[in-house]
């Protein structure tokens, strides 16, 4: 039972972690996780991978470094800076084959790629941020939780008949009891003292049918 009891609070902690883990990493050091979702940055980041992106420092904005830019509509994208001129960047996907038209300065940075997570780990992570798995998740944690682990006990008179100790006979006690051998043992004695004659009793006998015939 103290087994199954360690199992479900690991199996707690683990998916606690796996719902707070990524917010609270986001709210303490700044860093965000971003799936990749597309193929510019293969092999280095494949699709479906998860990099974290952490504030972007003046020592991100050199050569070699990969950046993510934000465009003015609102999407971003991580590319890997070549070379800087004039203070603008040039970047590149290290799955493109050509550099990106635009060059880059520093104030549009929205970070630096700080970390990685291949797959299948990333693919784990990415579903359990989506709304429907959270609450699935949250759910399933609320279930293991409550669920109770201790044994169905029984009637306090069944609890005393499993502890009442049983009186157990020897075999060879009933067959002694049983024995034919040792009954005539026993009785055959009595039954000879019985057969056997007394002159004692012969002569009361005797002497008491006398006593009728007189009468």
């Amino acid at each position: 039972m103290r087994i199954l009891s360690l199992i479900r609070w690991g199996v707690v902690a683990a998916l606690l972690a796996l719902l707070i883990a990524p917010a609270t990493v986001a709210l303490l050091t700044g860093t965000q996780l971003v799936v990749v979702n597309g193929k510019s940055m293969s092999p280095t980041y494949d699709f479906g991978d998860i990099v974290l992106i952490g504030p972007a420092r003046e020592s991100d904005f050199a050569p070699d470094h990969v950046v993510t830019v934000g465009r003015p509509n609102g999407e971003m994208y991580t590319h890997r800076i070549i070379s800087i001129s004039d203070g603008k960047a040039q970047l590149k996907g290290d799955g493109n084959a050509v550099e990106d038209p635009d060059t880059v300065t520093f104030d549009q940075l929205v970070g630096a790629v700080r970390g990685h997570i291949g797959s299948p780990l990333a693919d784990v992570l990415a579903y359990a941020q989506s709304f429907p798995a959270r609450i699935s998740l949250a759910v399933f944690v609320l279930a293991l939780i409550l669920l109770p682990l201790g044994s169905r006990r029984g009637s306090p008179r069944d609890q005393d008949d499993e502890h009442t100790p049983s009186i157990a006979h020897s075999p060879t006690d009933d067959t002694s009891a049983l024995s034919t051998d040792d009954d005539l043992s026993i009785f055959t004695p009595a039954d000879s003292d019985a057969s056997t004659p007394h002159d004692s009793g012969d002569v009361d006998v005797r002497a008491s049918r006398r006593n009728l015939q007189q009468w």
